[in-house]
């Protein structure tokens, strides 16, 4: 339990509070501007009447009135902060903070001392509200982790913003544009055609109904990233991290069927293919992480904030558990879902690659090819994504109007680039995608002469 004596004994810096309002009160609404980044609200301040100060200062400054000690004392007075106006204290101690201020020169630097301590007190209520949850045998020690890491996510998200001018923003503009490191490539021509590829600080949706191969998908493009050298991570939701290895296995070998794994016994070749394909995952997959245990929307974030990622794929956002707020209205979750992945890409510089289901009612359509309003909870998803594309699998619904080595990858939205259909070849019991269906067909018929 935090008691009196701990909170008398937080971190604190109260000379420097004092100089900060001082010289904000002699040099006015310019020394407020440099010290903003740093303080950005009454609660940084430890002494409560240096809180009820910064709010008349602030309330000045938003309201574009001139801040001098006869000003602040009318918005004080106005307000009627309970410390300030208590009889004449207020007056007299607002005339004793300009004492002894000769200059503007350290003011910036005694508003980070004030921001540190801030960070201090805050970290060590933090330390303590844990040590009572871990303490206590009838309260759940998770709940109090989760409270911990959103406690830490908030005090990084209150760092001083570091502006930049306009020829600093420009040079990384221009270095972008040079080095193309905002862009991360497919590798796979059908799908960089549209755009080059992700763009870093952006998302990526992927939509399609059970059985079209979005996980195959998923897999395919992992692995051509991480053989690029790209630090990858993937939340499978919906499939154990296990059965995700054996898609890979069979996409590394170089004649193996999925069927193959689910036989209780395997040819003498395949069992070599498989033992190769074990060997390369093995040595060259190192940059891969694969979560098959983790449910919620901010254990996710934590994981993603800690390894930083260049690419994230997540497998698929309907599965995630919102677990901030209370609102139980699905729509929301899913908003909350994507904002929070937008944020995290922009905050890590990385991409996103969302796989989302479909509404049912597409199979019950003459024309069953998707479209963005068929993506689930559609409206949020279709705005925050970058690019929104779908699979689409025609031979799960006619046999004789589609191939069974065809699919469709159709780019329904692409802010940076075009929209557009594109035939590919396909098979799931490879688990893999190929340039054009001819491709698919040919590779079938001699990875099996070549195990025959």
């Amino acid at each position: 339990m935090i008691n009196k004596n701990m909170i008398s004994q937080l971190p604190n810096a109260i000379d420097a509070e004092e100089s900060v309002i001082g010289t904000i009160l002699l040099h006015g609404t310019d020394v407020y501007e440099e010290v903003q980044p740093w303080i950005k609200s009454e609660e940084v301040f430890y002494k409560d009447i240096h809180q009820e100060l910064w709010k008349a200062l602030t309330s000045l400054y938003k309201t574009n009135q001139s801040i001098d000690l006869i000003t602040v004392k009318e918005k004080l007075s106005e307000m009627n902060l309970t410390l300030v106006n208590k009889d004449d204290y207020g007056a007299y101690y607002l005339t004793g903070l300009t004492q002894g201020i000769v200059g503007k020169a350290n003011v910036k630097t005694h508003a980070k001392i004030v921001y540190e301590k801030y960070v201090q007190r805050k970290t060590a209520i933090s330390s303590y509200s844990l040590f009572d949850k871990a303490s206590d045998k009838y309260k759940d020690i998770q709940q109090g982790l989760v409270e911990h890491e959103r406690l830490i996510d908030e005090l990084k998200s209150i760092q001083p913003t570091r502006r930049k001018s306009i020829d600093e923003i420009m040079d990384d503009t221009i270095e972008a544009l040079e080095t193309s490191n905002d862009i991360v490539s497919f590798d796979f021509e059908p799908l960089d055609m549209s755009s080059r590829g992700m763009t870093r600080k952006e998302i990526t949706i992927l939509g399609g109904r059970p059985g079209h191969g979005k996980t195959t998908l998923m897999i395919n493009i992992i692995s051509k990233l991480v053989l690029s050298g790209k630090k990858v991570m993937v939340f499978s939701r919906e499939m154990s991290k296990e059965e995700l290895m054996k898609k890979l296995l069979i996409l590394e070998s170089k004649s193996l069927e999925y069927s193959a794994l689910r036989r209780p016994e395997m040819t003498e070749k395949e069992q070599q293919q498989l033992d190769k394909a074990i060997i390369e995952i093995r040595s060259k997959y190192r940059n891969l992480t694969i979560y098959d245990n983790i449910r919620t929307l901010s254990e996710s974030m934590r994981e993603i904030s800690r390894h930083k990622p260049d690419v994230i794929f997540d497998d698929y956002v309907q599965l995630i558990q919102v677990d901030i707020g209370g609102n139980n209205d699905r729509r929301f979750q899913i908003e909350t879902i994507m904002m929070e992945y937008k944020w995290i890409v922009k905050k890590i510089n990385a991409c996103a690659f969302l796989l989302s289901q479909l509404n049912r009612e597409i199979e019950r359509r003459l024309d069953p090819e998707p479209k963005l309003s068929d993506y689930a909870e559609s409206g949020v998803i279709e705005q925050v994504a970058e690019t929104a594309m779908f699979v689409f699998y025609g031979y799960n619904f006619d046999h004789e109007e589609f191939g069974r080595y065809e699919s469709k990858i159709i780019v329904a939205k692409s802010r940076y680039g075009q929209i557009g259909q594109y035939v590919v070849g396909f098979n799931g019991d490879r688990c893999k995608y190929y340039l054009n269906p001819q491709e698919a067909e040919d590779e079938i018929t001699g990875q099996r002469n070549l195990l025959s």
